[in-house]
């Protein structure tokens, strides 16, 4: 099979070009949709996206922790899923850091700060849930021993992230191309075209006046995240502790794979045996994946972790977050995509179907 021969590939395909610095944002539409291949094939279905204007949403429950200094490189390299070779292409990357057993430590999109603002050629932001920032500086403090290497929570004075995104899914077209404006660090999302961009704003500074100049034509959200975590359910992307709680999951059925955030090539890294043996041996059962509601529930009906049943009553995956009639759920996959399956989660109603952006032979895998 063509993604498990050459994983490498495939990585830095869709590594390159995909995030922004200030001084290509103004690349072409073709530029910043381009669809990766390996051999001349594509390496993904069609991406849908509709040209017209983006939403622009605040993500407050997202901060980031600072790593820098001569050895970061190196340092990160031994602790993350990803290579961090890639950067030697693009400015953003997706990735995840695991526990020795192989399961989820938390998952994090990597930026690398620009000559202006960087101390040094190595030094990176790590975004992840804010919640997660204080155990994230003490697990990489923990392995951090004598290496010249810096590591420091970033105040949430400092940055503010706000996402840019389009719910149209009905054409195979381009996102619009964001105006530049040097106050704003804008990365296009390593993980898929329509996850639109991750936009940096100075905390200091005059976020409306800013983001309207870069985004003219974009409809400002609420002052929440909610109607981007709706769209990125509806995608089927997981992302943050809720959606990847801490101990409960393993990255291939996060499907980080497919996010291109992970590497089978590079060298050892914390959790690499099991993430390298599940995959080779080509077998995964269960992945994450989106689920629809015929009527909204509210909190209170729906647990954490609750079980998701087909019609016979067996148990076929877990809940891992909803948002109004959108949710993502960790299903096993043979079971789930059946021709006409019905589903139910304490007594709610709802389905599921196949990712678009999944690889077409992923069924092989499954």
């Amino acid at each position: 099979m063509l993604l498990r021969r050459f994983p490498s590939i495939l990585n830095a395909g869709h590594q390159r070009g995909w995030s922004l610095t200030l001084s290509t944002v103004q690349a072409s539409p073709q530029y910043l949709l381009r669809k990766s291949t390996v051999a001349g094939r594509a390496i993904h279905q069609s991406i849908p996206a509709r040209a017209g204007a983006l939403t622009l949403a605040p993500l407050p429950h997202r901060g980031f922790v600072r790593v820098h200094g001569p050895e970061s490189v190196g340092f990160l390299q031994g602790l993350l899923t990803n290579d961090m070779r890639h950067f030697e292409h693009c400015s953003a990357m997706y990735a995840m850091f695991l526990k020795a057993n192989g399961r989820v430590f938390c998952d994090t999109l990597i930026y690398k700060r620009t000559h202006e603002e960087a101390a040094t050629d190595h030094d990176y932001l790590l975004e992840c849930d804010t919640s997660v920032a204080p155990r994230l500086e003490k697990h990489l403090k923990l392995y951090r021993l004598r290496k010249k290497v810096q590591i420091e929570a970033v105040d949430a004075s400092q940055y503010r992230l706000w996402v840019a995104f389009s719910e149209g899914v009905d054409e195979e077209e381009p996102l619009p191309t964001p105006s530049s404006d040097g106050q704003l660090q804008i990365f296009k999302d390593p993980r898929l075209p329509r996850l639109g961009f991750r936009v940096l704003v100075n905390g200091q500074a005059d976020n409306e006046k800013q983001l309207k100049k870069v985004f003219p034509e974009a409809v400002k959200a609420a002052t929440t995240a909610l109607p981007y975590t709706s769209f990125r359910y509806g995608l089927g992307v997981g992302e943050g502790n809720e959606n990847l709680p801490d101990g409960k999951c393993f990255p291939l059925e996060c499907n980080c794979d497919f996010l291109h955030g992970v590497s089978f090539h590079k060298g050892c890294y914390i959790g690499q045996e099991l993430t390298a043996r599940t995959y080779h041996t080509g077998v995964i059962r269960k992945r994450l994946m989106p689920l629809e509601f015929d009527t909204a529930p509210t909190p209170d009906q729906l647990p954490a972790d609750a079980e998701i049943k087909n019609e016979e009553g067996s148990s076929v995956g877990k809940l891992r977050g909803f948002a109004g009639t959108r949710g993502l759920g960790l299903l096993r996959i043979e079971k789930v995509l059946q021709p006409g399956a019905k589903l139910t989660l304490n007594g709610f109603a709802c389905r599921t179907t196949k990712p678009f952006w999944w690889p077409k032979d992923s069924n092989a895998r499954a």
